[in-house]
């Protein structure tokens, strides 16, 4: 049991982390449209995101930490 809470830990914290570089990047490239982000996971996968599906990533990732209660 301890190792699932640890390991959920884990992975909420690589979406706050991943959601707060990202909103980092937006919030410093505010309205340069066109721009791209690149999201590294945990597991070593990236993705490349146009700057509104990048916030769009943000937004969702936000709400599951918001309905996570942290």
């Amino acid at each position: 049991m301890m190792r699932k809470l640890l390991k959920g830990a884990a992975l909420l914290g690589a979406a706050v982390g991943t959601a707060y570089a990202v909103k980092a990047y937006l919030d410093r490239s505010a309205g340069a449209g066109g721009d791209e982000v690149q999201i590294s996971f945990e597991d070593g996968t990236t993705e490349m995101l146009s700057a509104d599906e990048a916030k769009e990533f943000t937004d969702i990732a936000s709400g599951v930490l918001r309905s996570s209660g942290r």
